[in-house]
């Protein structure tokens, strides 16, 4: 049996996109193109938990040719300069991953001038011009992605206290533009989604039905069920579909049998406790 969600698994997507006839486009350059290319794919990466482990996914892309668009969160344990300047370097996107609504409490006027902060760093290093908010669903900064995370999180469940924030980092939209910033856009926000097939490894899975909050407006969906990587190695073959964005996170996509193993663990307690949360909250 050959395990999804590895090295060599995402290495098969991206080869399979070069072979085929296939144009990646980043995040800013679909934004900024008026006509909207044919035969192309959108390939983002949010960077949620390990900056490092991002760079043999990038070298990894650029071999093929191929360039994608970067998300990095401005904390310590994700921003670090050493490791963002190659993958910029290696001809790919940066872009930051703001979740100042969150880190502010739901403080607007603190959440903007954060904003400000983070952006230049980002602008000044790698001419960042797209943005895109992270979830930050859990309190009190814990991930919630790993086992260890996880755990710290029972107490809260036990006592039927809330783990999710109430904040929603998109919120800062309302009342601000992004030509305030210089920015071109948003990686959800600018982008029409009803002529595209919109495929997320959110939760370790392709399938629609595991998402919470990881959806669009995507006419297309409703007509293909995905749930492998292999799904998506065979659509992207036939290119019958002619826009794709494809949202992958590389903390989902591990190298050794003990990591994916534990990964998938921590998933599956993660997806099957979200659904018990929300019925709860659902009967209050």
């Amino acid at each position: 049996m050959t395990l999804d969600f590895t090295l060599k698994k995402y290495q098969q997507i991206i080869e399979s996109i070069a072979d085929s006839k296939y144009k990646v486009v980043t995040v800013k350059d679909y934004i900024e193109s008026d006509i909207k290319p044919s035969n192309a794919i959108i390939i983002r990466h949010d960077v949620d938990l390990d900056a490092d482990y991002q760079l043999q996914f990038a070298r990894l892309e650029s071999d093929l040719g191929i360039h994608t668009s970067y998300y990095f969160r401005h904390i310590e344990k994700i921003y670090k300069q050493p490791i963002i300047n190659q993958i910029y370097e290696l001809g790919h996107e940066v872009g930051y991953h703001y979740e100042v609504i969150t880190k502010a409490k739901g403080d607007k006027n603190k959440a903007i001038d954060l904003f400000k902060k983070e952006l230049s760093d980002f602008q000044r290093n790698w001419h960042t011009k797209t943005v895109c908010p992270h979830g930050g669903s859990f309190v009190e900064n814990v991930d919630g992605y790993a086992l260890k995370d996880i755990v710290k999180l029972i107490p809260k469940l036990l006592s039927k206290t809330s783990v999710f924030s109430n904040w929603t980092n998109f919120n800062i939209w309302k009342e601000n533009k992004f030509s305030d910033f210089k920015l071109t856009g948003d990686a959800y926000d600018s982008i029409d989604f009803s002529g595209i097939l919109y495929l997320s490894d959110t939760g370790r899975s392709w399938d629609k039905k595991y998402k919470r909050l990881d959806k669009v407006e995507s006419l297309i969906n409703p007509q293909y069920h995905i749930s492998s990587s292999n799904d998506i190695i065979k659509l992207i073959g036939k290119g019958e579909v002619d826009k794709i964005y494809l949202l992958v996170h590389f903390e989902q996509w591990k190298n050794t049998f003990l990591d994916w193993l534990s990964w998938y663990i921590a998933q599956l307690i993660r997806r099957n406790g979200k659904k018990i949360i929300f019925k709860l909250k659902m009967k209050k």
